[in-house]
Formats: structure tokens, sequence, C-alpha cells
């Protein structure tokens, strides 16, 4: 029993514990891209604040940095590699409440770093890193950042796009969202630029989108699933409440357009040599609604000017008919 009260205990303290650290500091930027040569020394700068009401000891730590399935990221220790060629000056930063520090992020590439793209997190926490095989008993909040680092060297740029497409092939109304696979053949990271052209079936452009409004990147030997910024109504879609006919006439008027399409992707990648892949699907919007009620407007509207036309051309023959019979007497 005592067992079952102490565990009690324990999860109500995590109940309580818990949100008090989920948002105890700040760091940015959350992504460090750099470039260096063999041997060489880089410097930059990060910061740090602490979102915490009391002061805090903050602590960095490096870990290696892939991903699984091109796309979940993974973290791990390692004694090898960019973790083990960065630190931090100071090598700890003491915070009052709210306050916010620079510290400088020191990379030493080693003469025999190999060409390519190599990775790591670097994360801070207000708890120490431990050492060998020491653990901790506690829940420890920590806000990483990536770091991708280009060694210059023989090196090889190669993307190729897998797939391009729409989530659907039949859309009433916009927007239209869109995503790519890239794969990355190539000893760097691919961080793809380019655009999207929408043509209507006349060849005219009806819009112009960013193909990587997250800034993603992709990792040599993997494939990742990047989501391309939304074709919208000019100012953007509103923001339409519930369901039913009605809301949704309103989000085909809102969202209007209509007919064929075709999206032509341009994928711009590399630094020293730009290359580019391309790749173009097609879809259809039918806001079906807006076409019913505008049939039957225009069905109502011609019926209304044939029923006209029918008792103006009577009242024509009544009033020859009428001549005529004056015309008898």
């Amino acid at each position: 029993m005592r067992k079952i009260y102490f565990f009690i205990i324990l999860f109500i303290l995590g109940l309580v514990l818990l949100p008090y650290q989920s948002g105890a500091l700040t760091i940015s930027p959350a992504k460090i891209i750099l470039s260096a040569d063999p041997g060489e020394t880089i410097t930059t700068v990060m910061v740090v604040r602490n979102d915490l009401e009391r002061t805090l000891i903050f602590y960095p730590a490096f870990e290696a940095y892939t991903t699984r399935g091109g796309e979940e990221p993974v973290f791990f220790e390692t004694n090898r590699g960019l973790p083990t060629w960065i630190e931090t000056n100071p090598l700890s930063v003491t915070l009052g409440e709210k306050e916010t520090a620079s510290v400088e992020v020191i990379i030493k590439v080693p003469e025999d770093a190999e060409p390519g793209s190599h990775f790591a997190a670097i994360f801070w926490s207000a708890a120490p890193p431990t050492k060998g095989t020491e653990t901790g008993v506690g829940i420890v909040t920590r806000v990483g950042a990536l770091v991708l680092l280009d060694v210059s060297g023989e090196v090889v740029n190669s993307a190729e796009i897998v797939g391009f497409k729409t989530p659907q092939k039949f859309f009433t109304h916009l927007p239209v969202s869109f995503i790519y696979d890239l794969k990355n053949e190539g000893t760097v990271y691919v961080m793809p630029d380019g655009k999207i052209i929408i043509k209507n079936i006349f060849g005219g452009t009806s819009g112009v989108l960013n193909i990587n409004p997250s800034q993603a990147h992709v990792m040599p030997g993997t494939t990742r699933t990047i989501y391309a910024q939304n074709w919208e109504p000019e100012g953007g879609m509103p923001k339409i409440e519930g369901e039913g006919i009605f809301q949704d006439f309103q989000r085909e008027l809102k969202g209007f357009a209509l007919g064929y399409y075709r999206a032509n992707l341009t994928i711009e990648y590399g630094k020293d040599e730009i290359k580019t892949t391309q790749a173009n699907c097609g879809f259809w919007v039918v806001p079906w609604r807006i076409l019913i009620l505008t049939i039957l407007v225009l069905s109502l509207l011609i019926l209304g000017i044939i029923k006209g036309i029918q008792k103006y051309n009577q009242w024509v023959i009544n009033k020859v008919e009428e001549r005529i019979r004056r015309g008898k007497r």
C-alpha cells in the first residue's frame, strides 16, 4: 500500500512540475548554416533567453543529427564528427529572470575533415551534461538548434524529384496544396529553392508559389516530402466556420477558380553551381454548387426571356388581327 501511495505522489509531482519546466528557455537561431575549409576555425553567435522567473544556469550539449525516413529527426551522442568540433564561449551561462545572453559558437574543423555536409545539434538545458555512465532522475527540458556545416572539397550535388502532386485531382474551391518528394543523391544537403507556376487551360499564369516556405533541407542519401505554399485567393482565404451547403457555397465563392490547371515545379539547388530539376502535375477546380446555381439562374432567365418574347409576339399578333377586323368593317 505504501508503494502505491509513493507512486501516486510521484505522479502528482510530475503533473505539477512538467508544465513549470516546459517554457524554460528560448534560443535563436533555430538553424545554423555554415561553410568552412578543412583546418579552419569559424565562429558564429546564438542567443539564449531564460523564460522563467528565477535565475538559472544553462549548459550546452552537442549531439549528432540524422533523420529517419528522410524527415523524422534522430539525435544521438557520439565521440566523432561535427558534435566533437563544437564548443561554446562561455561554457555555460547564468541568466536571471527573462534575461538574454549572446553565446559564441566555435567550430574547429579538422585538417582531415571529409568534404561534404556535416550535421549536429546544440541543446541547451538547466541540467549539466552527464559524463560516462552517470544518470539522473527528473524531468529536464532542453531546446536545440540544428547545425548544418559544409566542408569544402570534392562534393557531389545531385537531387531528383521523385513525386509531385496535389492531395486530389478534383477541387471545388481554393486553396489547393502541393507536396513533392525530393531525393538527395549527393554528398551535401539540399535546401531547395524555386517556384511553382500554375497555368490555366488557356496558358495564362494563375499563380506563382514558393516551393519551400519552411526552409526544409534534405540530407544526403535520403528522400524527404516537402510541402509547398498553398495556392490561395489573392489576400488569403477567409476562415468560414461550420459545415453545410451555405458554408460550402461561401467557400466556393471566396475561393473561386474554374477549369483545368497545370502546375509546373522548378527546383534550384547547389551553391557554386546552380542545378535545376523539374516536374509537373494537373488538377481540376470545379465549383459545382456555384455552377448549379448559375445554371438554374440562367435557365430561369432564359425561360423568362422566352416567355416574354412569346407574350410580345402574341401581343403583336393580337394587334394585327384587331386591325384586320377593324378594316373589314
